[in-house]
């Protein structure tokens, strides 16, 4: 263990938005490209969902086009989702498909979205990077619910809510303190490339960090890993895309993955984050790339969440964890093509990090518990002692349909967005000017947003 953490000098972490694993990743056993990995099989009739009577298989997606709507992912509805026998008391992973259809107030068509999944000719690179490097097949969200308490438990190890919200408080063992002071005198040199607004502009207690000179702009990513100095560097980066329900007017689109999108504007933004962390030879070498995604989004994944209970700090008491997500740890200290079956959540990052950094001592008791409840450290899938150099990722053109301005003329369409519009709203109002340093579009999207509602 302490070989292979010494050989650790660059933990990169990116994370997309609700996908779920047989979603993205259940093609690489149906596929035959990799038969270890737990995913989708044939005959597909056996991964359904039965709702009044009819049966919903999962099926292919042969076009991406984005869906008509975003899914249904609350935490009563994710509930809902994984549907517990009242005979067996075990998942039966059979509510997707009623949850959707309540949420849309009619009985869907055969081919319905949360059934569907991506076949590799349509995610060239997160096919790329999970066959060549390690596929985390048993990673699943550390609660059943969505986005914002994932992402609390993703960047602090707890959560002071259960379900999305508009105030954001995320505790004092939040990554960013963490990494400044693990331990006495101590730190930990740490940095976030944000392609847009970045999501940690939701916490009010953390604008101090996100005006700082640790959070950078996207475009800079490459030049830092190619030029910056080893001693200067940072040895902990997380990588925000653009984001759906974030404010934006920038003539990048929205790449994070949030349905109802396409996915190809997140497989674009994927391959060029890999091209960046790889064109250094040298920095790749010690570089673990980790790309996961915060929660299911309300897709359908078959493998039943361990059954493992978690109060989070606000109170809350989960019987188990949340559906499976698709994650991939990209790097020279794995196995070419391999597949890790152990088990996983968001917290594992977290506990990665102590390793690292505070050999001994937890990243914090929540997260400790976990661990003593059975959720492992990524680093048991770093078993590689043989440097191999990085592949090149496909080049070939990915074609995204899109449509503009729609974020600006219909408002926020999500908790999400909501909690995005009254954050950037309130900086706007009272960080005026760190805010516009720092994010320079907002002032052409309070423009057009103004304008929008004229």
């Amino acid at each position: 263990m302490a070989n292979v953490l010494d050989k650790v000098k660059t933990i990169v972490i990116l994370m997309f938005e609700n996908r779920s694993f047989d979603h993205m990743l259940g093609h690489l056993k149906q596929e035959n490209i990799n038969p270890a990995v737990e995913g989708l099989k044939d005959p597909l009739i056996d991964f359904k969902n039965i709702f009044n009577g009819v049966v919903f298989p999962v099926f292919k997606i042969h076009q991406d086009v984005g869906m008509n709507n975003d899914l249904p992912h609350k935490k009563d509805q994710v509930t809902g989702q994984m549907q517990k026998s009242p005979v067996t008391g075990k998942f039966t992973m059979n509510g997707f498909v009623e949850e959707y259809s309540k949420a849309i107030g009619q009985f869907p068509g055969k081919e319905c979205d949360p059934m569907g999944f991506f076949p590799s000719s349509l995610l060239p690179v997160t096919s790329f990077l999970a066959r060549t490097f390690c596929t985390c097949d048993n990673w699943f969200t550390p609660i059943p619910t969505g986005t914002q308490p994932n992402r609390n438990m993703a960047f602090s190890g707890d959560s002071f809510i259960s379900d999305n919200s508009v105030l954001l408080r995320i505790g004092e063992k939040n990554i960013f303190d963490w990494l400044n002071s693990p331990e006495p005198d101590k730190k930990v040199r740490w940095r976030v490339y944000h392609s847009g607004i970045s999501y940690f502009l939701l916490y009010p207690s953390l604008l101090h960090h996100v005006f700082g000179s640790n959070f950078r702009s996207y475009s800079q990513l490459a030049v830092d890993i190619q030029s910056e100095p080893e001693d200067t560097a940072p040895e902990v980066i997380i990588i925000e895309p653009v984001y759906k329900d974030a404010p934006h007017v920038s003539p990048v689109r929205a790449n994070d993955n949030h349905p109802p999108l396409a996915v190809g504007w997140g497989e674009d933004f994927l391959r060029r984050t890999y091209e960046a962390l790889s064109s250094n030879q040298k920095k790749w070498e010690s570089t673990v790339f980790l790309v996961y995604y915060d929660e299911h989004g309300g897709f359908y994944d078959h493998v039943l969440p361990p059954e493992i209970k978690f109060k989070i700090q606000g109170g809350t008491e989960f019987d188990s964890l949340g559906p499976r997500i698709p994650a991939i740890i990209a790097s020279p200290l794995v196995n070419k093509g391999s597949v890790c079956h152990h088990l996983f959540d968001h917290t594992s990052v977290l506990q990665f990090l102590a390793e690292k950094f505070t050999p001994g001592k937890d990243y914090s008791e929540a997260v400790k518990s976990r661990r003593l409840k059975g959720i492992e450290s990524i680093s048991v899938a770093l078993d590689n002692p043989i440097f191999w150099p990085a592949p090149p990722p496909p080049s070939q053109p990915i074609s995204v349909p899109a449509i503009l301005g729609s974020n600006i003329s219909e408002g926020p369409q999500t908790d999400v967005a909501e909690a995005f519009e009254v954050s950037v709203n309130e900086i706007l109002l009272n960080h005026n000017q760190e805010g516009l340093k720092k994010f320079p579009e907002l002032a052409q999207w309070k423009i057009s947003a103004d304008n929008a509602i004229r």
